[in-house]
């Protein structure tokens, strides 16, 4: 499509009411131009009308247009390779600090997956059994306060035991109901 030299408002410019100057009366071309505004207005309403039909009105993704492709997301862990939990070996058992507003002694371990991936995860709840070699089964959930651990460890799963004398949220600490007396 051959592209038009110029716009129908470009075409409207000099016919602008301040495009007189100082109010005194057209002469010569400026008179011209005068005559010529109501066709100037048709070819602009024409050009407006005619682009229209050169755009399609509906745009379908992958049949008129190209497919639009979502960001992707960054996983947030990574190891676990899309599925809710894994089972490792413990490598190292050990405690660390947290950062700076908190205070206290965590317990981690490093654990090397079924995978052949090393992570280091966080040991949930009061006391645990773990050692070296010990079997466990990891679950995501980052700790905020400790740098660099993504994951924690499933307490009463594999070799770690749950935690004793729990009576509230036992479901996330491995404890079976207690024996009403």
């Amino acid at each position: 499509m051959a592209q038009v030299a110029c716009t129908a408002w470009q075409l409207l410019a000099p016919l602008a009411p301040g495009s007189l100057r100082g109010g005194r009366r057209p002469i010569g071309s400026a008179m011209a131009r005068l005559a010529l505004q109501p066709l100037a207005i048709l070819l602009a309403g024409f050009i407006a009308i005619f682009s229209q039909f050169l755009s399609p009105a509906l745009v379908i993704p992958g049949a008129t247009g190209p497919k639009q492709y979502g960001k992707k997301k960054k996983a947030r862990t990574p190891e676990l390779n899309g599925g809710p939990q894994r089972s490792g070996i413990c490598v190292r058992v050990f405690t660390t600090s947290p950062k700076k507003p908190n205070s206290a002694i965590r317990k981690v371990a490093r654990v090397k997956l079924s995978t052949g991936v090393q992570i280091t995860a966080y040991i949930p709840g009061e006391g645990h059994n773990l050692q070296e070699f010990s079997q466990v089964l990891i679950r995501g959930g980052r700790r905020k306060d400790l740098v660099g651990v993504k994951y924690c460890l499933m307490r009463g799963c594999r070799g770690l035991e749950g935690v004793q004398g729990r009576r509230k949220s036992r479901s996330k600490y491995g404890m079976t109901k207690p024996e009403k007396e």
